[in-house]
This record gives structure tokens, C-alpha cells and sequence, in this order.
């Protein structure tokens, strides 16, 4: 049985992280300007509002100090009116910002809707290098851990929620049609639902009541608490992902606040939540859709699939987890295996987490044509990975910078799901959930969140409609994408078409969102904005530094040392796979780390301030060719090193050197018996 679990906007963080540590290259032609409204204004007179001179005094009254998991911010702790719509409740929150003042001229406060979810921490997961210099210099830049997260009350139900999840991970829907298609599928999910939502609510610890004054206009006036105390007139703000549905709330509700808008990867306030669930869905079969075209047009990944349709080998594989999941045996770094089942839901979740970004799209790829050839670990890697599960164990870890009990608590308090008694809202989730399954084919079941919100103590009974944004006079910056699963390319220009002075930023492929990629468009549009007031020329620019594809590159899977021309490219297919393994990409900025190797031995990396060591100890990555050893990258001078021993079917010494600062690779040892001395230019 399909139990209740969205896609729903969970990965921004992990997306923005990896936008700025790992920005892919864009080309130099200027992004293309459409024609529509050229009379659009040009300058937004920054600095003809009043603000403070310095942020500073004002963080040290509220006794700043440095973030306990960001130290180059300054936390302040705000107290506030836990029901900011009842001036009698005397009760408070205390709610934490933290700071990055300007380092020049202050113009004012560029206030970060930065994380994703709702569940994500934005103190601990905060970045702003992706931000031009001058914007640093001219702005305090500004995060917050909303309240119920982080820094600022976690509310937090692990272990109801944990029971929850693997229990969706695991269990199978083999009878009757995908979905909750029969009246015993029906009752258990309502069961379920229940149960999860009872020992949910009374492992948070607060009476129930209360989780109503977590949602997200609660959080929008916690900003205009920060910015009457602090004293500026007008700030600017940055909304991505669910942080576009706090920079809305905020505008509707102060309007007159504003300096500027920007919204990346943006949330229709306008339409239900069943429908939003379903646009979604929509979106995310696109993605995915666009991706495994992308793979049929791809010579390296069309090969790896063995010349057959990527849509169908999916298909293939989805129909068979969903009527038979797989046994596997999945390999361990210490030498050992577990045990598991794949399911239709583990798949489901998997795939839908690898269409966030071009390179964990590549990545799923890689791992669909491994599973086509009978190599499942690939696919597991990621579900693993993505699950935040120890596969030793299977117990499940949990993301520590991302809340799963506010994620549903604030969607269901925001959203509504349908009107009605209780029982009626539910039936009606699953009723729209089961229509679902018609329209959309692939990584349907998001529509079935309305059950769980059904249950949920804060969530309304009533219809909640919102009009449209229009916002008067304020410039708002809608950044938008046509291959974005999680906030759907038609919501954001249906945000936009409605705004009073708005300006559609989007790429015709890309990714949720598309700031901060290392691309000049939106880039040089937003840095533009808010560096001296210029706003661009027209209503509407298409980023064609972006493109219109699902997929940038395709790093070929392994095969036998025979398949290549020489040892050095042997060397580097290796070096590519295990760059983008998920438990090396996606790892620990710092500390140590092993994975399994596909076929035995273990590759362990640690990484320090300097770049990173390896130990290498009977790695096959290519059956028959094993690597012992150890190695090293370099930060300061750009140098990958590889010092190995290789057995199996042959024997041999190898150096292997990957110079980024010469862009030069080279290979030099003996192998076979034989003499290699092997260079190229990458």
C-alpha cells in the first residue's frame, strides 16, 4: 500500500548547498531579453527610505553573538507574541535571527526566506556567496530559523515520524491497482494516518491547539517584529522555494515594507491545496519525463541503457518493484552486506528526490542503466542516500537541518485540503488521490497529503482563499523554471501575471531555482537590482545561458577495463564515477566518511580546510581490477593524487595525478608487467 508521503519541496536546501560549492559552468553569450512591455522603469531610487546607519548597536541590545552553527553570523534572540491575532494571550516565543552585517555603506536589510520544506533551517544552512561583493558590502544580510525550527522552539515528533517513514519505505502495494484502490487498503491508510498523526502530536509536547501558531503568517509578523526593532522603513526580501510562500504572506500583510521582492521557485498562494498537490505531481512527471528523453538523445546514456527507450526501461522497472519488489544484498564499507527489499515507494521517493538539480538527475541516470544491466546498488545508493537511512541498520537518521514534523505541520496549517467534517475532507483526499493515478503516470501521490492534513489539530476546515499578489508599485523578481518539479513553471508566472510591477526571470529548462548557479542570467539581473536600484528593461527575460534541456552531461557507468582505449582513461572513468557517487557528492563538508565500492572494499574520505585524503583498501569499482592505497586532493594547488596497488586479474603500481591548475591528468606505474607513462590534457 502507497502510504501518504510528498515531494513536496524538501531538497532546496541540498540543492542551493550544492549550487554553491559545486557551480556548473555557463557560457558567455548574454542571456536573450523578450520584447514584451518595454517600458518598464529603471531605477528603484535605493536609499530614498529611511534605515539606520548600522545594524550593529541594534544586534548587541538584543546580546548578539556568533551562531552556534554558523559563526560568521551574529544570533540574536527576539522575543515575540506566540498569537500575534490575539492581543490578550500574554504568552511569547522566542524566535532567532541571524546576521551578516554590511560591510560597507548600509542600504538597508536583505531579509533570506532561505530555507526550503517548511522544515528547513535557516541559521545553520545559510550561504551568501553566491552574492557579488557589493551586495555584501551595501546590506545585512539577514536569516532566521522560523519558529517551531532549529534555533527557535524545535518542535519535533523523531520517533513517530521515523516508525512512519520506514514503514512507507517498506511495505508494498501488490494487490489491486497502485494507490488505495480497495476499501481494506482504505481503512488502513485512514488507521495509519491517524495513529502517526496522535503519537506525532503527543511527542511534540505542547497542547494541540497550539501548533496553529506555527504556520507561516505567525512567521511573517516574527519578520516585521525584527524589522520594527531594528528601525529600517523598507527591507528587501529573498524568498526561495517554501520562503516564497513567507515572502508573500509578508507582502500581503505589509505591503507598504517593502523595498523589493525576490522569488525563486514560487508557490501559487492562490489555489487549494489539493490542487497545488496536483500541479505538482504534473511538474514532477515532467521533469522526469524530460530527463529520460534527455538520456535517449544522450549517446553515452542512450548506450548505457543498451539502445532502449529510457522511458520504458522506468516503466519496466517501476511495473516490476510495484508487483514484485527486489531482494537485494546491498555491499557495506566494512567488508559485510544488509539485507533488503526494494519497493515501488522506495523507488518513487528516489526518483522524484534525484529531479531537483541537472547532476542528480545525471546521477539517477546512471544508476536506472545500471538496474537495467542487473547492478541494483546504484539505485540504492541513492535511496539510502536521499533516505538519510544507515543501510547497516536501516534505521533512519534524519536530515539534522531539516524538521519533518513542521514540514506537514506547517503545510497543513497553511493549506487547505478540501471543506468540510473531518471525515468528508479525508474521504476526498483519497478520492482525488485515486483520480490522480489516471492523469498522472508517474510519481503520483501527492494529493493524498489531505488525509494526513485531515487528522492534523491545526487544519482548516473551511476553504482559506487568498487573492492574488499584486503588490503596487514594488518590484518583484519572479525567477522561474519550465523544468522545476517542485514549484511548477505555470504557478510562478500565474504570481507573476498578476503583480503590478513584476518581472519574469526564466530559464525554459533549469532546475528549482536558478539563482546562484554561477550563470549571469538571473544572476546579473538580481545583483543589478538591489546594487543600484536598476531593473531590467523588459517584463520578461528567457535565460538561454540556462538552455531548454533536462540534463547538462552524462558521466558513462563502468565497464570492463577492455571497453577503454588505455589505463589513463581507465583511471579517469573511475575518478569520474566515484565523484559522483552519492555518498561522496552529496558528503560532509568535514570529518571522514567510507562507502562500498560496487563489487568489495571500501573508499574513505576525509575531508579538512586543505581539501581531502583518501584511503583506498580493495576497491573494486570494475570487477577484476581492485585499487589499494591512498591519496589526497590538494585545495591550495589544485592537485588530485592517487598512490595505488592494483590486483585481480592483473597486477600493478600506479600514480595516478589529476593537476586542475595545468588541466593536465596523468598515469604513470607498471601494469600487467608492462611499462605505463600516460599523459593527456582534460
Amino acid at each position: 500500500m502507497k502510504k501518504l508521503f510528498t515531494f513536496v519541496l524538501i531538497l532546496a536546501i541540498m540543492s542551493l548547498a550544492c549550487n554553491f560549492n559545486l557551480p556548473l559552468p555557463g557560457n558567455d553569450e548574454p542571456p536573450t531579453e523578450s520584447t514584451a512591455e518595454p517600458e518598464a522603469p529603471t531605477n528603484t531610487g535605493v536609499g530614498e527610505f529611511n534605515v539606520i546607519e548600522d545594524i550593529t548597536p541594534k544586534l548587541e541590545e538584543l546580546g548578539g553573538v556568533p551562531c552556534e552553527e554558523n559563526e560568521e553570523l551574529t544570533c540574536v534572540t527576539l522575543q515575540v507574541p506566540l498569537d500575534y491575532a490575539d492581543a490578550t494571550n500574554s504568552e511569547t516565543i522566542d524566535v532567532v535571527f541571524g546576521v551578516l552585517p554590511a560591510t560597507g555603506e548600509r542600504y538597508g536589510m536583505f531579509i533570506q526566506a532561505f530555507p526550503g520544506g517548511p522544515g528547513g533551517e535557516g541559521i545553520s544552512s545559510a550561504y551568501w556567496s553566491y552574492y557579488d561583493d557589493a551586495v555584501l558590502e551595501h546590506y545585512d544580510i539577514v536569516y532566521y530559523d522560523q519558529r517551531g525550527i532549529g534555533l527557535s522552539n524545535p518542535l519535533e515528533c523523531p520517533v513517530a515520524y521515523a516508525n512512519d517513514f520506514i514503514s512507507y519505505l517498506t511495505e508494498d502495494d501488490i494487490e489491486g491497482l497502485e494507490g488505495y484502490d480497495t476499501p481494506a487498503e482504505q481503512q488502513a491508510l485512514i488507521a495509519d494516518t491517524q495513529k502517526y498523526v496522535e503519537d506525532c502530536v503527543a511527542e511534540i509536547g505542547i497542547a494541540p491547539e497550539k501548533l496553529a501558531f506555527f504556520g507561516t503568517e505567525q512567521v511573517a509578523e516574527d519578520i516585521e517584529s525584527f524589522r520594527n526593532f531594528v528601525g529600517d522603513e523598507k527591507f528587501w526580501i529573498y524568498g526561495v522555494s517554501y520562503g516564497t510562500a513567507v515572502a508573500q504572506t509578508y507582502a500581503y500583510a505589509h505591503p507598504d515594507r517593502l523595498a523589493g521582492v525576490i522569488l525563486d521557485g514560487t508557490i501559487d498562494m492562490t489555489i487549494s491545496g489539493e490542487q497545488g498537490s496536483l500541479n505538482q505531481e504534473k511538474a514532477f512527471d515532467k521533469v522526469l519525463v524530460a530527463v529520460l528523453n534527455a538520456c535517449n538523445e544522450d549517446p553515452d546514456c542512450s548506450a548505457d541503457m543498451n539502445g532502449e527507450d529510457a522511458v520504458a526501461v522506468y516503466d519496466e522497472l517501476a511495473t516490476q518493484v510495484s508487483e514484485n519488489p527486489i531482494a537485494y544484498q546491498y555491499p557495506l564499507s566494512n567488508g559485510g552486506t544488509a539485507s533488503g527489499t526494494f519497493t515501488f515507494n522506495a523507488l518513487e521517493f528516489t526518483t522524484a528526490y534525484q529531479m531537483y538539480s541537472m547532476p542528480s538527475r545525471m546521477m539517477f541516470l546512471k544508476a536506472l542503466a545500471a538496474a537495467n544491466n542487473g547492478n541494483l546498488v546504484p539505485m540504492l545508493r541513492l535511496m539510502y542516500d536521499n533516505a538519510t537511512i544507515d543501510p547497516a541498520t536501516f534505521e533512519y537518521l534524519a536530515d539534522p537541518n531539516f524538521s519533518d514534523t513542521m514540514f506537514l505541520s506547517v503545510l497543513c496549517t497553511d493549506d487547505t485540503f478540501f471543506s468540510g467534517t473531518q471525515e468528508e475532507r479525508v474521504s476526498q483526499s483519497i478520492e482525488a488521490g485515486q483520480a490522480s493515478n489516471g492523469t498522472v503516470p508517474r510519481l503520483d501521490g501527492s494529493v493524498y497529503t489531505g488525509v494526513s492534513c485531515g487528522y492534523w489539530p491545526s487544519s482548516p476546515t473551511e476553504t482559506v482563499q487568498r487573492e492574488p499578489l499584486v503588490l503596487e508599485g514594488v518590484p518583484v523578481f519572479v525567477l522561474n523554471a519550465g523544468l522545476d518539479p517542485a514549484t511548477p513553471f505555470e504557478d510562478g508566472e500565474a504570481v507573476f501575471n498578476n503583480l503590478d510591477n513584476g518581472y519574469h526571470i526564466y530559464a525554459e529548462g533549469g532546475v528549482h531555482s536558478i539563482i546562484g548557479w554561477g550563470y549571469e542570467c538571473p544572476d546579473v539581473y538580481v545583483n543589478d537590482f538591489l546594487i543600484d536600484g536598476t531593473l531590467p528593461s523588459e517584463r520578461e527575460i528567457v535565460c538561454e545561458d540556462w538552455g531548454a534541456g533536462a540534463i547538462e552531461f552524462y558521466i558513462p557507468n563502468l565497464g570492463s577495463v577492455e571497453d577503454y582505449p588505455d589505463l589513463l582513461e581507465v583511471m579517469r572513468a573511475i575518478d569520474d564515477n566515484i565523484y559522483y557517487l552519492p555518498e561522496y557528492y552529496y558528503g560532509d563538508f568535514e570529518g571522514e566518511s567510507s562507502l562500498a565500492c560496487d563489487f568489495g572494499g571500501s573508499y574513505t574520505f576525509i575531508r579538512d580546510d586543505n581539501g581531502e585524503t583518501y584511503v583506498i583498501d580493495s576497491c573494486e569499482m570494475i570487477e577484476g581490477f581492485i585499487m589499494s592505497g591512498d591519496g589526497s586532493y590538494n585545495s591550495n594547488t589544485g592537485v588530485f593524487t592517487w598512490e595505488i596497488t592494483i590486483t585481480g586479474d592483473k597486477q600493478g603500481s600506479l600514480t595516478y595525478i589529476l593537476n586542475y591548475a595545468t588541466d593536465t591528468v596523468t598515469l604513470n606505474g607498471e601494469y600487467g608487467g608492462e611499462t605505463i607513462a600516460l599523459s593527456q590534457t582534460r
